[in-house]
């Protein structure tokens, strides 16, 4: 059965430009996962990174990241020159943002500062976070964002969170004290007394590194 749409007296182009019309519409691609950034094949982010006008790419960036860049980009456009834009730029590679106006702090008008908190110190592949290529990210994700004609100054710092356990055992024993040496002699009580305590705590341990 002849499948073509074609009448008999079609050109032979026509039937060539037929058949390769066949062939795209049989592509094992789904249309709509194109245009979503965390279904599409990582191959293509960059053209879909290309049709949502995102400013800040680098293709050495992890997969997840860029994918977060994309489904970013049309908010961060919607709200370039303020606050939130700048934060939401800068969130995409695990930051916590401090920033504040020159008016908060009774600066030169149109100046603000940023206070950029990485979350660690090195990836899971054990390489370096706080290298010159992620500064170089940081920033351009402020200077594509922010207010035109505002200048900042911009701090780079690792913030460490981390639990602790303190525990501790003591045993009763009888000590004299002979020229400034100790001597074990035995044990002082019949049964041992143990003593046993566990705190857990937060600790936050903040570097910080200026350009």
């Amino acid at each position: 059965m002849n499948e073509s749409l074609l009448p008999f007296n079609a050109t032979q182009a026509e039937r060539n430009l037929s058949l390769v019309m066949k062939r795209s519409s049989n592509l094992p691609v789904n249309i709509n996962h194109l245009w979503d950034p965390f279904r599409c094949p990582e191959n293509l982010l960059p053209w879909l990174a290309w049709s949502l006008s995102v400013d800040n790419w680098n293709s050495a960036w992890p997969t997840p990241v860029k994918r977060q860049q994309i489904a970013n980009s049309i908010e961060i456009h919607r709200r370039k020159g303020t606050v939130s834009a700048v934060k939401k730029a800068m969130a995409v590679f695990g930051v916590q943002v401090e920033l504040h106006e020159w008016f908060e702090t009774k600066s030169t008008p149109h100046t603000f500062s940023v206070m950029a908190w990485a979350g660690d110190n090195f990836r899971d592949d054990h390489e370096p976070v706080l290298t010159e290529a992620y500064y170089d990210a940081l920033k351009r994700a402020i200077d594509y964002s922010k207010p035109v004609r505002s200048h900042y100054d911009f701090k780079v710092g690792v913030l460490f969170g981390s639990d602790f356990g303190i525990g501790a055992v003591q045993q009763s024993f009888a000590i004299k004290r002979v020229d400034g040496e100790f001597i074990f002699l035995g044990a002082g009580l019949d049964g041992d007394l143990n003593i046993g305590g566990i705190n857990q705590g937060h600790s936050v341990t903040r570097i910080s590194m200026e350009l």
